[in-house]
């Protein structure tokens, strides 16, 4: 066992607006993070604790969080100009390159625009805890790093900036409301690269959280993981999906598909489920949005092209899409 130890406890960092702070990241633009665990060179190797802090990047909410683009803001397609600093993009919690176990929980985190929660990069030995936070925004998002959901509540992912197998992570009894449109509330995400080195999340859950998007773009995204268990989440408000699983194929050593994740027991009863429009109508490219006939596709559940030997398991009138091989799914 690691000698060392962090532990961040107890802070209150406000901002009455994210513009103009943070750290100029190249092509990526402006970042602000609130808490980071990101060593330099190399690896933390002891334990990290990160409990019952309050973050808030714009305390003076519309005015101070955002400043209006004429109504742009408001159009699915226009994404910000994050290089030429028309926006930036606000962490409240970042931890990368770690071994040992990490504690994320009781943080309250408030107007973030890109990531609640991060944890990437991490080895394999790292087992990651991410309870009983809470995350609320109703800044709009600024789309990280090109990404089609403009931001999220929490996002776990294996590979970023270098390649890393991954590593367990546990999401349970959070709590998330995102207020803009096109948000995502949780995402699991396997390589960014399929570089040797590089892997998969694997055996990971997120469990028991309670998450409302007001205008989203999906409740929760299982992406180029396998093993995990989605289970007794609560999923509320808007969205194109409820639930997503989905991975990608190409030629190369690495196999990112999405196979044996379990997801049962999740409460939809209350989340609207956005029909086919514009938007997703001009990206029905089977990754952004699914595709149909007659445009997109929406649903309570999409299984992509690239999911297999999942099991689903739903309730009556949900609805759901499967693209995938040998996916099991039943209603009760």
């Amino acid at each position: 066992m690691s000698q060392y130890s962090l532990n961040i406890k107890n802070n209150r960092i406000t901002l009455m607006t994210g513009y103009g702070r943070g750290m100029k990241y190249g092509a990526f633009g402006d970042v602000v993070i609130g808490i980071t665990i990101w060593p330099e060179h190399g690896v933390f190797k002891g334990r990290v604790s990160i409990e019952e802090n309050y973050l808030d990047f714009a305390r003076r909410g519309a005015y101070g969080g955002f400043l209006t683009r004429g109504g742009l803001e408001e159009e699915p397609e226009y994404r910000p100009d994050l290089f030429n600093h028309e926006y930036y993009m606000g962490f409240g919690i970042a931890v990368l390159q770690t071994s040992g176990n990490v504690s994320i929980e009781n943080n309250i985190i408030r107007n973030i625009n890109a990531r609640g929660i991060a944890v990437t990069g991490n080895l394999p030995s790292a087992d990651v805890k991410i309870r009983h936070n809470t995350v609320i925004s109703d800044l709009y998002g600024s789309y990280p790093f090109s990404s089609p959901e403009a931001g999220a509540g929490i996002l776990a992912q294996s590979a970023w900036g270098f390649p890393s197998p991954g590593f367990n992570v546990e999401i349970e009894e959070n709590t998330i409301k995102l207020d803009r449109l096109n948000y995502c509330g949780i995402i699991a995400l396997g390589p960014v690269m399929d570089r040797e080195g590089a892997g998969k999340l694997k055996g990971g859950m997120i469990r028991n959280n309670r998450i409302r998007l007001k205008e989203g773009y999906e409740g929760i995204h299982v992406r180029k993981c396998d093993d995990f268990e989605v289970a007794d989440n609560k999923i509320s408000g808007k969205a194109y999906y409820g639930i997503r699983v989905s991975g990608r194929r190409k030629p190369g050593e690495i196999d990112l598909s999405a196979l044996n994740n379990l997801v049962e027991d999740n409460d939809m009863s209350g989340l609207d489920v956005k029909g086919p429009d514009e938007y997703s109508d001009n990206h029905a490219d089977g990754r952004m949005f699914a595709g149909s006939p007659r445009g997109s596709a929406t649903a309570h559940v999409w299984l992509d092209s690239n999911s297999g030997e999942n099991v689903v398991k739903l309730r009556k009138g949900e609805t759901v899409i499967d693209e995938g091989e040998d996916n099991r799914i039943s209603f009760s």
